[in-house]
């Protein structure tokens, strides 16, 4: 009996363990079909917006020009922050092994000495265990909030996700734009459902709705401008629905400095040390002396994530906060 528990353990971690390396595989190497496939959908719901639905619900010439320029702005502030998250860097933090740099700078080869050579690398600090910690991947130190993406297979500071839709790691460097990307993508979304809702299914007969519900079955070509506004609701609906949920979600981490890969890690800990402290001091309703200030401090700075200027100050932030209440 027990070697035939141990048989099916086995074949369950297999498939598991099989299962996980071939997603790995899927994202890190298809990442650009993901890419291709959000902006394709953007640019398809956009051009059937403004070549259908506008001419459609506008009444004037001048409400054409208004609902064309609402849309052509939301498109505009999506693709700008979309790009932006995939072509800025997350937030790599550099690889520097203390043997290379010591070797490098106590090298006494008299061939590589001249009046122009560059200074030495200097040798970096020593990490202490308050602002870093060790990375066994990369054998380097890393700041505490820093976590290593198996799909980038490198570690980025304050590491978020790694999302396979932008095709990069949502970090230090770019959780502003993924966040700006969300905030106008749930806003278009909901303008895009609301524009095509009485075109698409208001005055629709459920005959037609019914043979336009099976697009599997038919081409979207043959079926005319009601069926791609009737599918661009459908799309819109239900990303805004999934959207919306991940937009509050991504928002309300911001605002409490607080990062989705190591959440789950952290909040133990944190009541650990608070029902520890309370129990040492014999008071319930008591709370260290520095909670409340630095619980400000970091919110106060992770909403430098979502300003488009000025460099984002939760690195530099007391690490003393950053590890032991939102790390």
């Amino acid at each position: 009996m027990t070697k035939i528990q141990n048989a099916c353990f086995e074949c369950v971690f297999f498939v598991m363990y099989s299962v996980t390396r071939s997603s790995v595989f899927v994202i890190r190497h298809g990442g650009f079909l993901f890419v291709a496939m959000a902006s394709g959908l953007i640019a398809f719901c956009g051009g059937i917006l403004i070549r259908c639905v506008v001419p459609r619900i506008a009444t004037t010439t001048l409400d054409m020009f208004a609902y064309s320029g609402v849309v052509v702005f939301l498109l505009f502030n999506i693709m700008f922050n979309y790009i932006m998250c995939i072509v800025t860097d997350p937030g790599t933090v550099p690889i520097q092994r203390l043997e290379e740099e010591v070797e490098f700078n106590e090298d006494s080869d008299e061939d590589f000495v001249s009046l122009t050579a560059p200074p030495p690398i200097p040798r970096p600090q020593v990490a202490t265990a308050a602002t870093t910690s060790y990375c066994r991947k990369c054998r380097n130190h890393r700041p505490n909030r820093a976590h290593h993406c198996s799909i980038c297979d490198m570690c980025v500071d304050q590491m978020d996700h790694h999302c396979p839709w932008i095709n990069n790691c949502v970090g230090v460097n770019n959780t502003r734009y993924f966040c700006s990307f969300l905030i106008w993508l749930t806003i278009a979304c909901w303008f895009c459902s609301f524009l095509t809702y009485s075109p698409a299914i208001g005055s629709i007969s459920k005959a037609e709705l019914i043979k336009m519900a099976h697009v599997l079955s038919s081409s979207m070509l043959f079926l005319g401008p009601q069926a791609s506004m009737y599918s661009i609701f459908l799309i819109s609906t239900s990303a805004g629905l999934l959207v919306t949920f991940l937009c509050g979600w991504q928002i309300y981490l911001v605002l409490t400095a607080q990062v989705h890969c190591l959440i789950s890690l952290t909040e133990p800990l944190i009541n650990y040390s608070l029902r520890r402290h309370r129990s040492n001091t014999k008071s319930i309703d008591q709370k260290p002396p520095d909670v409340d200030v630095a619980a400000k401090f970091c919110r106060r700075t992770a909403l430098e994530m979502l300003m488009r200027t000025g460099k984002l100050s939760l690195a530099v932030a007391d690490s003393k906060c950053l590890v032991s209440f939102r790390v």
